[in-house]
């Protein structure tokens, strides 16, 4: 059998029952593929002996669809590489918004995201992390990640896969390495704390996420470091939560000033360890402070650690 190396093939399909040509709708598909931006500038496409085997049709409806994207520049020949998506693409009407139509009386309303979508503020970004270089929120000390050992490890592990590894496994996370966080953190935090307790996620985020849903209701307050980490802020909106901001100094958070701005607060988001962004950290006397006011009102602590 011989194997035809083809290009990108978009989700086409040509029906001939419709009373449009099929160059139509070949050309169509490609076009909307590419305004779209599902087809990329660059992209190969297949050559048109390859496509028409694909769609059951003769070479002439798909040539006759290729010269039309490429007379009007959504295609264009390279030598070598065949037919591509062009990288300069030809300008695109203007684009009609939900709010330019004008629906008739009892029809549906077009389709939205949820209102607690509007909820995040749009392209929110704070000062502190707009800025780029090695001084950059988040970036990672390269130089001391230990590469060789990571990558040997990467592919000792995939040579030894086994059918089980192909399965979903424990909700949880890998119950091996939730155990061996379990040990960490009783060593270095002198938390008491079992392998069961530990949940994987992919990220703080997400932690913070499946925490709210779990632990706040619509119209909760919480206590949030003023300055704090933006991501965190938009967890609590979207959740419904009333954000009640609480500036921090030296020392950290000063709980005396949340207690007198809002002492049933039903939780307290803090960054003890390493305030983000200030950088401070939290004094003992402060983090004893936080415990009681959490103990008497019954409230949660999240900590960003």
């Amino acid at each position: 059998m011989k194997r035809v190396a083809s290009g990108f093939l978009p989700m086409l399909a040509v029906d001939r029952k419709l009373g449009q040509p099929l160059h139509r709708q070949i050309y169509e598909a490609f076009r909307s593929a590419i305004v779209e931006g599902r087809l990329r500038p660059g992209q190969r496409i297949p050559s048109s002996r390859v496509l028409a085997l694909e769609i059951g049709v003769s070479r002439f409806p798909v040539l006759n669809a290729y010269a039309q994207l490429l007379a009007e520049g959504y295609l264009e020949s390279r030598v070598g590489a065949g037919t591509v998506v062009s990288s300069s693409l030809p300008e695109q009407p203007k684009m009609t918004t939900s709010a330019d139509i004008k629906m008739p009386a009892g029809s549906r309303r077009p389709r939205r995201v949820a209102n607690r979508c509007s909820l995040i503020p749009k392209n929110e970004k704070a000062p502190w992390m707009a800025h780029r270089g090695a001084f950059r929120v988040g970036q990672v000390a390269i130089d001391e990640f230990p590469l060789s050992v990571w990558s040997s490890l990467i592919s000792r592990e995939s040579r030894n896969l086994n059918t089980e590894s192909a399965h979903y496994g424990d909700f949880a996370g890998e119950p091996s390495l939730r155990r061996a966080i379990a040990n960490y953190l009783k060593i270095s935090r002198s938390v008491r704390c079992e392998a069961e307790q530990v949940l994987i996620v992919n990220g703080s985020q997400q932690a913070l996420e499946i925490t709210a849903r779990v632990l706040l209701n619509a119209g909760d307050k919480v206590w949030i470091e003023e300055p704090s980490y933006p991501l965190a802020r938009n967890v609590f909106r979207v959740n419904e939560c009333q954000l009640v901001g609480i500036p921090v100094d030296d020392k950290g958070l000063n709980v005396g000033i949340g207690i007198k701005r809002c002492r049933r607060a039903r939780a307290a988001f803090v960054s003890p360890s390493h305030q983000f962004p200030l950088g401070v950290t939290m004094s003992a006397s402060r983090r004893l402070q936080l415990i009681d006011w959490a103990q008497k009102s019954g409230a949660w602590i999240f900590e960003d650690d």
